[in-house]
């Protein structure tokens, strides 16, 4: 940031309001300060209602873990401070003017803030977009525009190879490219030790060597992958869950405590579905937000609360195919009940030795509408789903499969 200069006049500017929060899980930088763009000022609007947000130039946050699961030396990183490099032209630093002093017996001073700022509705698109404008312009390497442009999310880079000698290169070639704009790659994890002995510690993710935990993994977007055994479990939120278990007991509660559970895969859905019928009980009743539940429910809910803390003890694979796979090949099934129907897909893969492997690759649900339909219709329902999930996982996917199978046990719907 740099002071304003008071001779200048006081010009069209926008106080940020400012405040500092803890993340206690951070391996990097656990206090961080928070910026208010939508705080109202005295004419009723705030630096965000005038701001564009801009288009969405990077690949959603599904086909970046879909494609994830399919490499065989997979690597993680994220850029440091991203948005601390990136200036804001002159002419609109006025617009992120903050009031600041270094002690108490100091005045207060005003500052503008310099560089690209954490709570403007713009910050995400601007960083992002000059990430791609790096895919671009850089063009020498070979690989690392289609990297830059598609394996990552907001700062995090989610990547792989076939080979360990391709990661290694890649590593290299996309961190070359990124240093050109100032922007320096940290918290390297891989599940192949090899990979990381190419990169200084210091910027190496630390929690990747310790023992297999929730808390021990490292964070992957709302997943915890844990590098040493290359496995994916739910992110951990039973710190936030447990104080409700006594307390929840209105529908806005209940929300509050399902929308804790992250699984952007729906590798949980068999599970998730049980959450969301509640839910649809709740509006069948036509509750109040803040009304408590009658007896018969609250305890329905008390049994659901107490299996959340149970999710993130599953541990998923996260390679989904095989090692030197000749054949691959994804089969999708679909069914429903009168509650509920669903998807799922897997990833079949065997090697010329007919070693064979089979993993869950994406799955989804959907709680069956209010209005009563048919058991043929609700399968229909099913299929439909399943297409569509298909067709976005082979869009998202970079691999080419020797067949594809989707099955159902519906007559009808085959019909």
């Amino acid at each position: 940031m740099e002071p304003v200069n008071s001779q200048d006049g006081r010009q069209t500017c926008y106080f940020l309001p400012h405040h500092s929060v803890f993340k206690e899980t951070s391996t990097t930088t656990r206090t961080r300060v928070v910026f208010d763009g939508s705080a109202k000022t005295s004419n009723g609007l705030s630096l965000s209602d005038i701001l564009q947000v801009g288009p969405t130039v990077q690949q959603d946050l599904y086909s970046i873990e879909m494609r994830f699961r399919t490499h065989q030396v997979c690597f993680t990183a994220d850029i440091g401070k991203m948005y601390r490099q990136i200036n804001v032209h002159p002419q609109d630093r006025d617009l992120q003017r903050i009031l600041w002093r270094y002690s108490s017996d100091e005045p207060i001073q005003e500052y503008n803030l310099t560089t690209l700022t954490y709570g403007t509705s713009s910050a995400p698109y601007l960083a992002t977009r000059c990430i791609k404008k790096l895919a671009d312009d850089k063009c020498q390497h070979p690989r690392a525009p289609q990297m830059l442009s598609n394996e990552f999310y907001v700062d995090d880079l989610l990547s792989g190879t076939s080979t360990i000698e391709d990661a290694i290169k890649v590593q290299q070639e996309i961190s070359s490219v990124l240093q050109t704009a100032g922007f320096t790659f940290r918290k390297w994890a891989s599940n192949h030790s090899t990979f990381l002995d190419n990169i200084p510690r210091e910027l190496q993710e630390t929690q990747q060597t310790l023992s297999l935990d929730n808390e021990d993994g490292v964070t992957t977007l709302g997943l915890l992958w844990n590098p040493t055994n290359d496995q994916l479990q739910v992110k951990n939120n039973t710190t936030q869950v447990q104080p409700t278990i006594s307390t929840a007991s209105t529908k806005r509660k209940v929300l509050a405590t399902t929308a804790l559970i992250f699984d952007p895969l729906g590798l949980l859905s068999p599970a998730v579905i049980a959450y969301k019928i509640f839910l649809q009980k709740l509006w069948q009743d036509k509750l109040q937000w803040d009304v408590l539940r009658p007896a018969h429910l609250q305890q329905e809910w008390n049994q659901l609360l107490q299996t959340i803390s149970n999710l993130s003890q599953l541990k998923i694979n996260r390679k989904v195919i095989c090692s030197n796979a000749v054949n691959t090949h994804i089969h999708g099934f679909c069914d429903s009940t009168e509650r509920a129907y669903g998807a799922c897909l897997y990833m079949r893969s065997s090697d010329s030795n007919n070693k064979t492997s089979c993993e869950l690759l994406r799955s989804t649900s959907k709680v069956a509408p209010l209005k009563q339909l048919t058991i043929p219709r609700l399968e229909l329902c099913a299929a439909t789903l399943l297409s569509k999930l298909y067709k976005k996982a082979i869009g998202a996917l970079n691999i080419t499969t020797n067949e594809s199978y989707l099955w159902t046990d519906s007559s009808i719907v085959l019909t």
